[in-house]
């Protein structure tokens, strides 16, 4: 097998970066795969000694890393997330046909190689399939499930991996949106894989947001490409603090948005993923995409429950 090459993300907070690195080394594939390091520049002087923090980090872990190798690219201007991301990810996909994609606020478990180099070598051949992602939501519907992954039409950004030739036809202008936005039935089915989708689809495209993940969740939609996820989620997402762009800083999102960490923890090497080519579960897919529609007193009860436990 041809290990896939790990693009990271960073900015501004070394401290999540410094983590995310360090989770990453515990992977038994480390010394096998080479690690890009795509690194923004500074927004202005309030982000320059930040910035210059992770830069100072990032070098000097390229001299002790276990990776294969450490490429870092520096940024001397402020590209903002979505164009780092598309541009790093277009980058070096062209050059190794395959990748998984980090940001520096994800914490993932010790099997997290081997279980996205697994997905992505058993499903590059089965062209239905558009990416694969090593978080899922904690839908309790998932602790009887008796399959370690499900399938749904929605894209994830959070620990995720594709291939070349489903990257490179992806339309980051949006031409067709004029069409999509006086297509009624076409906006519900794209809202119905995650509600809110169809609101930041037009906001993205009115400039109000610059986001990259929309775009290509719009783009599997579009082309009915299917996206794989594991029963047991292999990232923890640590940037509910509100420092980060687009990340929020609520306790109770966060306390949701993760599940319990200790299935991170327990993913070891040794963790068995028994990959099958299946069609779209549609119980678990419309879970998730309904999965933060709470109440105010659904909130407030489940913020309570998690205080007491």
């Amino acid at each position: 097998m041809k290990y896939a090459p790990v693009a990271v993300f960073g900015y501004s907070r070394d401290d999540k970066l410094e983590r995310c690195l360090e989770a990453l080394e515990k992977n038994p594939l480390v010394d096998k795969t080479d690690l890009f390091l795509f690194l923004d520049g500074e927004k202005g002087e309030l982000d320059h000694e930040k910035v210059e923090r992770v830069r100072h980090l990032a070098y000097q872990y390229q001299k002790k890393s276990k990776f294969n190798k450490v490429i870092i690219t520096a940024q001397t201007k402020n590209l903002g997330l979505a164009n780092s991301i598309i541009g790093g990810v277009t980058r070096v996909i062209n050059e190794y046909q395959k990748i998984i994609v980090v940001e520096d606020d994800l914490i993932v478990s010790e099997d997290f190689l081997a279980y996205m180099n697994k997905g992505l070598d058993y499903y590059e051949d089965m062209k239905e399939y558009g990416s694969v992602s090593a978080y899922t939501y904690p839908l309790p519907e998932l602790r009887n499930y008796n399959k370690d992954i499900y399938v749904t039409h929605k894209g994830e950004c959070q620990g995720w991996g594709t291939w070349c030739d489903r990257w490179n036809e992806v339309d980051w202008s949006l031409s067709d949106f004029d069409s999509y936005l006086h297509d009624k039935e076409k906006r519900k089915a794209f809202d119905a894989i995650e509600k809110g989708l169809d609101q930041m689809l037009i906001a993205q495209q009115a400039g109000k947001v610059d986001s990259w993940a929309v775009r290509w969740c719009y783009h599997l939609f579009v082309h009915e490409l299917l996206t794989v996820y594991p029963r047991v989620s292999r990232v923890w997402n640590i940037g509910f603090d509100g420092s980060g762009v687009n990340s929020g800083d609520s306790e109770i999102d966060a306390m949701r948005h993760n599940g319990d960490m200790k299935n991170v923890r327990e993913c070891g090497e040794k963790s068995a993923v028994i990959f099958e080519r299946m069609p779209v579960n549609e119980k678990l897919e419309h879970k998730a995409a309904t999965y933060w529609r709470l109440s105010f007193g659904e909130r407030v009860a489940y913020k309570l429950k998690q205080l007491f436990k």
